[in-house]
């Protein structure tokens, strides 16, 4: 929650849709995304939910960015996973009174 809560307004003032953002929110299929980004979000689903990346995926991904751009989202995706544990293992949790963006499952 503090993650996504802290991130998403920074997201938007940045420039990306919030139509991308709720496919993500809600686990959405990426169908009527352009294909960077469906490419991106397949290839954290794959390595968020299954811990690997098939070999179509990779593809699709590397088509996508180039070698150089995926290893830099990869990166950034791993630099997300090691905040993430750092906030479960100090039990982070949204400002009071700020109200979490995320759904709670």
């Amino acid at each position: 929650q503090y993650a996504w809560t802290a991130g998403e307004p920074a997201a938007i003032k940045d420039g990306l849709e919030p139509s991308m953002i709720d496919v993500v929110r809600h686990r959405r299929p990426t169908a009527g995304l352009n294909e960077k980004e469906a490419a991106l979000i397949e290839l954290g689903r794959e390595i968020f939910r299954k811990h690997y990346v098939s070999a179509a995926t990779y593809a699709r991904a590397l088509k996508a960015f180039g070698e150089r751009d995926l290893v830099d989202f990869v990166d950034l995706m791993g630099l997300r996973a090691g905040d993430a544990v750092l906030m479960a293992a100090f039990d982070q949790h949204v400002p009071a009174g700020q109200q979490p963006l995320l759904p709670i499952p």
